[in-house]
């Protein structure tokens, strides 16, 4: 008789057989990422939807660009002759533009646009205004005679000559201006149009940042009535930060 073979024992799994258990952060974790990301994404949509529509209904001061800044001082000759500092102005709202005491291209309706926003800002010592002449021959007795025959007052409106090539190149670095341009004899409308220049104004803040440029003397008049309107606002915006940053500097 043969003798009967004992069974065999179970062979252990294998560690790659054995069932491995789950970790529930594997399955939470990417869980809580997904809904997480899409509340996020929600209420980011929600934020955009109501900021345009506030936008559009004009409920939103929208945040005036920095188109440059006067990073350097630049000395000129005032109407009165004293001379003058760019760096003087430091801390105030400046509305600058190019004067030709005898432009015949429309430079008398930018100061005329001008003296309407000065009349209306006149008691405002924060804002200060600035015209600059493109012509040599604007030396103060000229532009005093300028600045008398439209009635201008006060002590807040520079007109201002320096050194031809240093004040155009400044004004058009600095300020934004586009380059003055010397017109030939035969293309003159008359023997005082000798510059085509800028015609727009630049506004500069507290910090002296230019903020802005404005065509208050566009022959469009919606355009016209556009610039006038805005540059208005835009004053009154630079005026509200010149006096929040005050406000934290405990001034």
């Amino acid at each position: 008789m043969s003798t009967p073979t004992p069974p065999s024992s179970p062979t252990p799994p294998s560690p790659d057989e054995v069932p491995r258990s789950i970790n529930p952060l594997t399955v939470w974790v990417p869980i809580i990422v997904i809904v997480c990301g899409i509340v996020i994404g929600w209420n980011y949509m929600l934020h955009q939807i109501k900021k345009e529509r506030e936008e559009s209904a004009g409920m939103v001061e929208q945040r005036l660009p920095m188109l440059s800044r006067l990073e350097k001082n630049i000395g000129f000759v005032e109407r009165n002759g004293q001379k003058v500092e760019l760096a003087a102005l430091k801390g105030k709202i400046i509305v600058a533009c190019w004067v030709y005491t005898h432009c015949p291209r429309g430079c008398s309706g930018v100061v005329g646009e001008l003296l309407s926003l000065h009349n209306d800002l006149e008691a405002n010592p924060d804002v200060h205004f600035l015209s600059v002449s493109v012509d040599p021959a604007d030396g103060p007795e000229e532009l005093s005679k300028f600045a008398e025959g439209l009635k201008i007052k006060g002590d807040n409106w520079w007109f201002v000559n320096g050194e031809t090539k240093e004040v155009r190149s400044y004004m058009t670095r600095y300020f934004g201006f586009q380059g003055v341009q010397d017109v030939p004899e035969k293309d003159r409308l008359s023997p005082d149009d000798k510059y085509i220049h800028d015609m727009k104004v630049a506004l500069v803040d507290h910090k002296g940042h230019v903020r802005g440029m404005y065509d208050v003397a566009s022959f469009d008049p919606e355009f016209k009535a556009f610039w006038k309107d805005k540059i208005r606002k835009d004053i009154g915006t630079l005026l509200k930060d010149k006096a929040e940053d005050e406000g934290k500097n405990g001034k």
